[in-house]
């Protein structure tokens, strides 16, 4: 998944529309603090929305970030399974929490997109692996360096996530949306032949 390209369209795109990435996680970083993380799923799915919107050509609005919040239980939910694996995992000698987190990201694109409930999009996620998306190892380094993107903001004094926090998520956003057209094309030509 690594040489596909993903980090750099993600930053192409975010750098070409700083603003509504930049100020947008800011507000969306406020409203988690204040609701103590509960809100992290509407905020990512609002970065994956735009990030979607962006690799489809659609036009974006700086409200297109608040799209998380349209399917606001399963977006909350999302959230807090992901967040509670990873750390469950993270827990038990890092390992098993890149494991989770690598089988388990996309989520969030399947949530905003697709308007999954939870559990289905949990399981699409996963299943997307043998989809060409890759084995488990690949898919393992993948996350791995996406996450590396999101802590290097903590590194940069905090002020840094405001750039790497919508960064990190962009990257999934583009892996899912090459994922999901490979999927259709494979599937397109499986019932072809």
């Amino acid at each position: 998944m690594i040489e596909r390209g993903y980090f750099s369209r993600a930053l192409q795109i975010v750098l070409g529309d700083p603003i509504t990435y930049i100020a947008g996680s800011f507000v969306l970083m406020v409203l988690c603090c204040m609701t103590a993380g509960l809100l992290i799923g509407p905020a990512i799915c609002g970065v994956v929305w735009l990030t979607l919107k962006h690799c489809r050509g659609e036009e974006v609005q700086f409200g297109d970030l608040f799209r998380g919040f349209d399917n606001f239980g399963n977006a909350v939910a999302a959230g807090l399974a992901f967040y509670l694996m990873l750390c469950a995992g993270t827990l038990l000698f890092v390992l098993p929490g890149i494991i989770l987190g690598s089988l388990f990201c996309f989520v969030f694109p399947f949530v905003v997109d697709q308007g999954m409930p939870v559990s289905r999009a949990l399981a699409a996620s996963r299943d997307l692996l043998g989809e060409g998306g890759g084995d488990l190892l690949d898919r393992g380094i993948f996350f791995l360096l996406v996450m590396l993107v999101g802590v290097s903001g903590i590194v940069l004094m905090l002020a840094g996530m405001l750039f790497t926090w919508p960064l990190m998520w962009a990257i999934v956003a583009v892996a899912y949306q090459d994922l999901i057209e490979r999927s259709h094309a494979a599937r397109a030509s499986a019932l072809e032949e």
